[in-house]
């Protein structure tokens, strides 16, 4: 029986050092990692979104086609902050497959999204019951190695984790988006950017500054959505560019659903045209847009490509459809070409 998430996610070989693949999850985030470790791969899935309303993937089931030839097992889930749209699922993710470790930043939130880290709280405990471990991220100027491949950690700080510790609810709630996690995958020159909801003071306060010289990406992940919260503090005040400018990308995705099916107007439209502006309007690639997951690879020589799906991850594993046993068969399309073959960027733009 074809497996459709490991036909158009696992690598064809390991040519491909790190293959990023950015999932249409409606209003959320969720991204899986692959990175070569000799004739295996690393795996990691950033953040976790299930949003059936807005015809969002269920991550859970397609995670477990991906790794149904590796045991079933997760390497590291990364939470970058503990809110609903980046944690939805996180349970039946769990119980779905093992989970080698936890990443996540630290914060504990104020009342509103105390659920959803409850539920982050639940996993972490059974990843250690079961010999698993946790890691509170912290920004530093050091890489780690992961397999053959290198992770930059650039936020949060650990001082503005310390500061926020003793806050209020409402406070705490303020600035959480201002210790979100941001993450960097790659090599040498060629790096895909993770980032969460990182908002201005993230950026202007502490990532852009203290990372200055590490900021370089081909593939930016739009933060926060497309929000234009990366850019302003309210839509009247002067922009803050110094962050895109530094991560001078090639690429930008962003992880959202239309903007007439947002609760939040995501993505911002003046957003939108800062991207295009900086990458032209056919590297802006637009999850929500037509429900299209987005497929990012370095390989091995520093060459890039990325490639949609199609919507053929969307149409193998909807949400509201049970699994039939037979690994999505049927329920995709064959438009999918590897782009181990053809290295020339492709994908739907921004219109």
């Amino acid at each position: 029986m074809r497996n459709i998430a490991r036909d158009i996610i696992w690598p064809p070989d390991t040519d491909i050092l790190v293959r990023v693949v950015f999932l249409h999850v409606g209003q959320g985030s969720s991204a899986i990692v692959l990175i070569a470790d000799g004739d295996a791969y690393r795996t990691l899935l950033v953040d976790v979104n299930l949003d059936g309303k807005r015809n969002g993937i269920d991550v859970p089931r397609l995670i477990s086609d991906l790794l149904d030839d590796e045991g079933n097992r997760l390497g590291v889930f990364v939470n970058t902050h503990p809110h609903t749209d980046h944690l939805s699922g996180v349970l039946e993710l769990s119980e779905t497959v093992g989970i080698g470790e936890v990443w996540h930043s630290g914060h504990r939130p104020g009342k509103k999204h105390m659920d959803a880290y409850e539920k982050l709280q639940e996993v972490i405990g059974k990843v250690k019951d079961a010999g698993g471990s946790e890691v509170e991220l912290q920004g530093s100027r050091s890489p780690a190695e992961i397999g053959e491949a290198e992770c930059y950690v650039l936020a949060p700080a650990e001082y503005v984790v310390d500061e926020i510790a003793g806050e209020s609810d409402d406070e705490r709630q303020r600035r959480i988006h201002e210790q979100c996690a941001v993450l960097k995958f790659g090599i040498g020159s060629k790096w895909i950017m993770v980032t969460g909801d990182a908002d201005r003071d993230a950026w202007e306060k502490h990532i852009t500054q203290y990372h200055s010289e590490r900021l370089g990406a081909v593939v930016l992940e739009a933060p926060h959505h497309g929000s234009r919260t990366f850019f302003h503090y309210d839509e009247s005040d002067d922009p803050y560019l110094d962050a895109l400018e530094g991560i001078s990308p090639t690429y930008v995705v962003i992880s959202a659903p239309r903007g007439d099916e947002s609760e939040w107007g995501h993505p911002h439209k003046d957003a939108v045209q800062r991207y295009v502006d900086a990458v032209g309007a056919d590297n802006v690639l637009h999850t929500g847009d037509k429900r299209h997951s987005f497929i990012c690879d370095i390989f091995r020589d520093e060459e890039y490509a990325i490639q949609s799906d199609n919507g053929d991850l969307v149409d193998a594993y909807p949400i509201d459809k049970q699994d039939d046993g037979g690994k999505g068969q049927d329920r995709a399309a064959t438009s999918f070409v590897s782009t181990r073959v053809d290295r020339r960027p492709m994908g739907d733009s921004w219109e």
